[in-house]
């Protein structure tokens, strides 16, 4: 038990009375002054004395959100006293805010309330809620006390999920060689070139400009598509990014990567501080890299270099650099990287225009006031444009 700045109040003002009227003789003033004295000590006996029993649950609803969606924490409060409770006051603290206040009037005897409140999702990373504590206070709130109402949990804020378009798919032989193909057979469905003729080749296939003018049968090889391979890497050094370059940099990371995911294909997050999260698929592994985003931040002594050495560990199919400003030493640098890649791209929030493209890599510059998702959706389309007409010229 202790007194509140009210009750605080009152006793100094009760001491001042009594001293007051004793000096002036005034038995007025020192009766007054003793009243309240007394008063404000039989609050304190009252708190001290009164004993709850109640049952405080607490649960948050989900416990993983992604930014700016809804997340409630919802109380419940059971008394198992033989008489009602007083007004009793919850106090949650929040990681960022005032945290939650509430009251709650008196309940009954067997009788069970509930209350809830809205948890701010603004900003991705780990939330903590709690410890709970419920205050109880006499009528006049000149004294109160606090008990333990509820253990701390934590929630995860997500980093915000665009729906986005995957890239077009990557073909090849699977470098692990458990990829599931379209096809048993030698061809499938995607033009890459020309080989010498096999007994039991379809004469379909046979390439008959070309087989006249080298004089051997040539036949149209169709690659067989396997399960696209992504690797995502995340620049997270401090000069390439502000704060709220470095929000928007890690939603689209984690848009790129369940995009992908949701297609059926391995994706693998790198960033420049040296996290390299391996190929993967599936919810599990989708849930891992977003929880890793959610506390991601800026660093000081992040390095693209080393980053993209790590891509070169066995990189195949597409990569996809998202950054915020970049050099053109970084962006020769990741063009370098990787012989068995089949599709760069870059995605900075610098307002770069987009048409700014190196030689084998696709830039995608988004502006400050620009969408990813929509940015994202229209470069995405032109790419698959321009893949399909290649392969109709080659064919």
């Amino acid at each position: 038990m202790r007194p509140t700045r009210t009750g605080l109040l009152v006793g100094l003002a009760s001491a001042a009375l009594v001293v007051v009227g004793r000096l002036l003789g005034l038995a007025e003033l020192y009766a007054i002054g003793a009243a309240v004295g007394l008063l404000a000590l039989v609050c304190g006996l009252w708190v001290g004395l009164r004993r709850l029993d109640i049952v405080v649950t607490r649960s948050v609803r989900p416990s993983r959100v992604h930014v700016g969606n809804p997340c409630t924490v919802a109380i419940q409060v059971r008394n198992r006293a033989g008489r009602s409770t007083p007004v009793l006051r919850l106090l949650d603290p929040v990681t960022g805010t005032a945290g939650a206040d509430l009251l709650l009037a008196p309940i009954g005897l067997r009788r069970t309330t509930e209350v809830a409140y809205r948890l701010p999702t603004t900003t991705r990373g780990i939330v903590t809620v709690g410890p709970m504590q419920v205050a109880m206070s006499d009528p006049f709130g000149l004294a109160s006390t606090r008990n333990p109402a509820a253990p701390s949990v934590e929630v995860t804020v997500l980093p915000r999920v665009d729906d986005i378009v995957p890239l077009p798919r990557s073909v090849g032989p699977d470098p692990d060689g458990s990829a599931e193909t379209g096809s048993l057979g030698r061809s499938g469905e995607d033009f890459a070139a020309l080989r010498p003729y096999l007994i039991g080749d379809d004469l379909r296939r046979v390439h008959w400009p070309s087989s006249a003018r080298t004089g051997d049968l040539l036949v149209r090889q169709h690659d067989i598509p396997w399960q696209g391979r992504v690797c995502v890497v995340l620049d997270l050094r401090r000069q390439a990014s502000d704060e709220v370059t470095l929000e928007r940099a890690v939603s689209a990371a984690a848009s790129v990567l369940r995009a992908h995911l949701r297609r059926g294909d391995h994706v693998r997050l790198v960033t420049t501080t040296g996290v390299d999260s391996g190929y993967g698929m599936g919810a599990s592994h989708l849930d891992g890299l977003l929880e890793y985003l959610a506390v991601a931040g800026r660093s000081a002594s992040g390095s693209l270099r080393m980053a993209m050495e790590l891509v070169e560990r066995g990189a195949t199919g597409a990569v996809v650099l998202v950054s915020g400003t970049l050099s053109g030493a970084d962006v020769e640098l990741f063009e370098r990287a990787g012989n068995g890649v089949s599709l760069r791209r870059i995605v900075r929030f610098d307002g770069s225009q987009r048409a700014t493209t190196p030689r084998r890599t696709e830039v995608l510059g988004v502006g400050r006031n620009e969408e990813f998702a929509a940015a994202w959706s229209e470069s995405t389309g032109a790419v698959a444009g321009r893949r399909r007409r290649r392969r109709q010229v080659a064919r």
